[in-house]
């Protein structure tokens, strides 16, 4: 009899692999730490782009993977759209807590 757990399912295994591909890129590994040691927790694209300087369509194209990927949500608030951490799935807040643990350099 095989004594090794099997730590995720195949669903899981699935949804970790596309989260992890999300993060190969340095720019959205910039943009995950700053989500994550944000006190308010979200950000605007223009926040974000500001403090990266780097170009908004860039920003967005980021964002965009990162938030098909399941790590990030986008919120819609008026005319305003946030940007936030997917606290709803486990996996995402275990990658983000890696994040929150890194000392700025």
């Amino acid at each position: 009899m095989n004594s090794q757990r099997n730590w995720f399912n195949t669903k899981e295994l699935i949804e970790l692999t596309a989260m992890l591909k999300s993060l190969g890129h340095s720019s959205r590994i910039s943009i995950m730490y700053l989500l994550c040691n944000n006190t308010e927790k979200k950000m605007t694209v223009k926040t974000i782009y500001e403090l990266l300087k780097m170009p908004q369509p860039v920003i967005s194209r980021h964002l965009g993977i990162l938030r098909n990927s399941g790590l990030i949500n986008r919120l819609l608030v008026g005319n305003h759209t946030y940007y936030k951490l997917n606290e709803k799935n486990v996996l995402a807040r275990k990658i983000a807590n890696c994040f929150s643990s890194i000392d700025k350099p």
